[in-house]
């Protein structure tokens, strides 16, 4: 399957983020009048932690039926502030009332990559699609915790991962088959330094955003200013 980019440059990233802001309800909308609910893959990062802070903002929403998965998270204390699911909880979810609280599916890496991960990987067994999947694009070109130069069993969903470039260096996962379930895959980039990544991913080196496929139009949302 050959990746298919659909590039969305932006020359200002309040744009970008409320541009994307209203592409993603749009498909929340469609998604819970056609299915009932729906199942949203989280990531992590300061751009889309603004992202999650601006959901907060919009008018009589409801997010009761959403669901909210994570790509990957750090092996980390369950309170620690630096996990990912702490950012979403932080950002979002902590400020919704009860009656609009989405459902959350964290990943336990408090017990460790393999438990997790292991964990994680049966309840993406029982998910035949996630309506929308948001990844990020390190400067060394890694998505999720998808690093460089690393190997996955990509015959699962969920991984777990011992040797990331960047502490902590144990983690968990999503995988590109666990990717595969989405409708549809939003790319974000943003900040000057991710421009080599960017370009490497355009002249089709071998990084790990390349090897996230879809069989619909990957869109990614970019301003490197």
């Amino acid at each position: 399957m050959h990746q298919k980019l659909n590039w969305k440059d932006f020359q200002d990233k309040n744009q970008l983020e409320s541009i994307l802001l209203q592409d993603i309800l749009n498909i929340a909308k469609n998604a819970i009048s056609e299915n009932g609910s729906f199942k949203i893959v989280m990531a992590g990062g300061s751009t889309p932690e603004k992202l999650y802070k601006s959901f907060l903002d919009v008018h009589n929403q409801n997010f009761s039926d959403w669901e909210l998965y994570v790509g990957d998270e750090r092996c980390l204390p369950v309170d620690s502030e630096d996990r990912n699911s702490h950012m979403i909880k932080r950002s979002f979810i902590d400020h919704l009332p009860d009656d609009s609280k989405p459902k959350f599916f964290t990943i336990n890496t408090e017990k460790g990559s393999q438990e997790a991960s292991s964990e994680y990987n049966s309840i993406i067994d029982n998910i035949d699609q996630f309506d929308l999947v948001l990844l990020g694009l390190g400067e060394d070109g890694h998505t999720a915790s998808l690093f460089p130069g690393q190997q996955w069993d990509n015959q699962l969903n969920a991984v777990a991962v011992s040797n990331a470039p960047k502490p902590p260096s144990d983690r968990v996962s999503m995988t590109p088959k666990a990717f595969l379930k989405a409708d549809k895959i939003f790319f974000i980039v943003t900040g000057h330094g991710k421009k080599d990544a960017v370009n490497a991913w355009k002249e089709g080196e071998d990084i790990p955003a390349s090897k996230i496929m879809s069989e619909n139009l990957i869109d990614v949302y970019c301003n490197l200013d």
